[in-house]
């Protein structure tokens, strides 16, 4: 079915039955080849006598009428009449404007917040600035302008009926809707770097390390090849916001949903791929059971930003299926989008935010005077202190504090017992520090961790 078809199925897929006008008023005000396949329909035998509530919930009559549409009007013709016909079988227009403003600003809001957090953080407990941190101030970048794009998008109709917007309006938003695509992929490539980079601060396993950075690259070549497949998919670029009004309005419709809905489908699985990747590495930790579920618990955030994505896509098959592609899936499916970066943002600065909160637990315990002593609770395995060699190729996950977000605010004691084991084969030192921090070396690489009370990840 083609673009006209599927727009105009609402004009006659009607569900109300009560009308507002007569089909005799749509024939005077329509346009001309409208009014000439409401003639030619209503003459043939399916539909000659049939009163209008009939005729308002008849597919086939909307599949005739459709082709009719498609082969004699314009794309403004074909919403004027859809616009009569919905008033004619007592369509209420749609409008959810008012709710796409209040739930992007207050997304992009919680994002800012919990951005303004991570730097707080990092500033007050003198965290070390890492590459994880340097994506993050970009993701927000991007952020900003994408939420400014969507508000002037509801400005030009974003949120209500096609057929109710004058052809500035359209050609606005299409034009708009064009920049908000490219925005959308280069803050999606830096909210999804900044949770890769984030691992590669955190976990020291060379072989995981390895697997995060080729998640990374093809991250980037995501980003980039899709970017690049938008830029093209009109030829010239005005075409983009200028084609619905041409007969090359189907096209730009077709090229919108093979780019968008293969994008969204990769952009899922790799979401999937990276909510996994660091549960691997801490169910190999050396820790309790209850310790290990509660640091896997913080890691596991990050299924919100799945959830987010499932819905996205689910949105999009929607769109790509439905016979109405003005409104209702395409609309909330940019929304969606615009939910997907915010949440993103969000989901990367959890890791700090929980050490700021820590933090000043810590500080209120102080000040009440009731600073309690570092538990004897083990929070480690049982482990023997056996040598083990440098030249090992094998490793077990470690947690590295490379940017120093693992340390504790507090001032710490620490004893500590150094073993060294020399033979013939190799010279092996295994250092473990006892106290509020407790040390693990593996294979020449430390692995930091604070008290049963204050692990911090």
């Amino acid at each position: 079915m083609g673009l006209f078809k599927r727009l105009v199925f609402l004009a006659a897929l009607f569900c109300n039955g009560v009308a507002a006008q007569s089909f005799a008023s749509v024939l005077t005000e329509a346009p001309q080849c409208a009014a000439d396949c409401l003639v030619t329909l209503f003459s043939e035998e399916p539909f000659a006598g049939k009163n209008q509530s009939a005729i308002c919930q008849d597919q086939q009559f909307a599949d005739a009428i459709g082709n009719c549409l498609t082969a004699k009007c314009t794309v403004r013709q074909t919403l004027d009449f859809i616009k009569m016909s919905s008033a004619v079988c007592g369509i209420k227009p749609t409008n959810n404007v008012l709710l796409y403003r209040l739930t992007t600003l207050i997304m992009a809001g919680l994002a800012l917040l919990f951005f303004a957090l991570r730097i707080i953080t990092t500033v007050r407990l003198r965290l070390k600035w890492a590459m994880d941190d340097s994506m993050a101030v970009a993701s927000v970048v991007f952020l900003i302008p994408v939420v400014i794009i969507m508000q002037f998008m509801m400005q030009n109709g974003l949120g209500v009926d096609l057929w109710y917007l004058s052809d500035h309006q359209i050609t606005e938003g299409f034009r708009l809707f064009f920049f908000l695509e490219m925005l959308y992929l280069a803050a999606r490539v830096l909210v999804k770097s900044t949770i890769l980079c984030f691992f590669l601060r955190i976990f020291s396993n060379p072989r995981f390390c390895l697997i995060v950075k080729i998640t990374l690259v093809f991250n980037v070549l995501i980003g980039v090849t899709f970017f690049i497949f938008v830029f093209f998919q009109t030829t010239p670029i005005s075409l983009f916001w200028i084609g619905w009004q041409t007969k090359e309005a189907k096209r730009v419709m077709l090229g919108i949903i093979r780019l968008t809905l293969p994008h969204a489908v990769l952009v899922l699985a790799l979401d999937i791929w990276v909510l996994i990747l660091p549960i691997t590495q801490l169910w190999e930790l050396g820790l309790k059971l209850r310790k290990k579920i509660g640091v896997m618990a913080m890691f596991s955030f990050g299924i919100f930003l799945t959830v987010v994505a499932v819905i996205r896509v689910h949105q999009l098959v929607l769109f790509a299926r439905s016979r109405d592609l003005t409104v209702i899936n395409a609309q909330k499916a940019m929304i969606w989008s615009c939910i997907e970066i915010s949440v993103g943002i969000m989901v990367s600065c959890m890791p700090h935010i929980r050490n700021l909160v820590r933090h000043i637990k810590s500080r209120i315990r102080e000040k009440r005077g009731k600073e309690k002593e570092p538990s004897n609770e083990a929070v480690f395995i049982q482990r023997s202190l056996v040598p083990i060699s440098v030249g090992d190729a094998t490793s077990e996950p470690a947690l590295f504090d490379e940017g120093l977000l693992l340390k504790d605010s507090a001032a710490t004691r620490t004893t500590t017992t150094t073993t060294t084991t020399t033979n013939t084969d190799a010279i092996t030192t295994v250092s473990t520090t006892i106290g509020t921090g407790k040390m693990e070396s593996i294979n020449g690489r430390s692995s930091s961790y604070t008290s049963d009370a204050d692990t911090q990840v």
